[in-house]
């Protein structure tokens, strides 16, 4: 009896504490409801996110395959090409898997396929689609001259604005999110610098004294890796602009 007794005390001391976290938890919903706006803006941020990291494993994976084509260090080649193909396939995983995934689907068939958000996410996924397309089947056979050894590294700087546009993009996502007050203040001034530089940084590749000289010794658009550089370059700047216009989840 006596056991019971305690017992029944113990549940009654607890109840105030459960009710409080019930309570709380659903204030905090609300809370976050209010602060990220209704619809699927948290979801679909998400998603971004994902879509991010996607695009640097490909530009990652993608300077790992230029690398060993430069067959600096026939040792550590083969092992440079394979994983940085395989960088890359993962990463154009990564996007197709957000764009067409169950996740997608299911934001579709609760009837959000037509909020803005959701048709910005569709423009981003395309853009970074044909930047990992590019990137994808960009090959170098035989032996590098000069010439493409510049334009490798031209290449290399390219996709490095677009690691850092994505990597901004993350930050000012993540600072938006309200959770971390004024860190997020910083999150989101030095993500939109990162945009920015990325912006600066591909303009300097294609008009910059490299791109410049090599143009001049007769390296036209009707060479097939200069248009494919050019493509690369248009498309990198679609998913940078993209990126630096993301609409906020608010």
């Amino acid at each position: 009896m006596r056991g019971k007794v305690i017992f029944f005390s113990f549940l009654a001391l607890l109840l105030p504490v459960f009710i409080f976290i019930r309570l709380s938890g659903h204030a905090y919903g609300e809370e976050m409801k209010h602060m990220h706006g209704s619809g699927a803006s948290m979801e679909l941020h998400h998603m971004h996110t994902l879509m991010n990291h996607g695009l640097i494993m490909v530009t990652e994976g993608s300077n790992l395959v230029m690398l060993a084509e430069m067959k600096m260090s026939p040792s550590v080649d083969p092992m440079t090409l394979e994983n940085g193909r395989r960088m890359i396939k993962s990463g154009k995983e990564v996007i197709e898997h957000v764009m067409a995934g169950p996740e997608m689907k299911g934001l579709h068939k609760a009837g959000h396929g037509d909020d803005p958000l959701m048709k910005y996410s569709h423009q981003l996924g395309e853009a970074m689609t044909k930047v990992t397309d590019i990137l994808e089947n960009m090959r170098v056979e035989g032996q590098m001259d000069a010439d493409m050894m510049t334009m490798h590294h031209l290449h290399i700087l390219i996709n490095h604005a677009l690691s850092m546009a994505a990597e901004g993009s993350n930050l000012v996502m993540l600072g938006q999110m309200g959770m971390a007050d004024d860190a997020d203040k910083f999150s989101i001034e030095h993500g939109k610098t990162m945009l920015k530089d990325a912006h600066a940084l591909l303009d300097e590749v294609f008009g910059g004294k490299a791109m410049m000289e090599l143009h001049e010794k007769g390296i036209k658009m009707s060479n097939s890796m200069m248009a494919e550089t050019h493509k690369l370059g248009e498309a990198a700047a679609k998913v940078i602009d993209l990126l630096e216009k993301m609409p906020s989840a608010h």
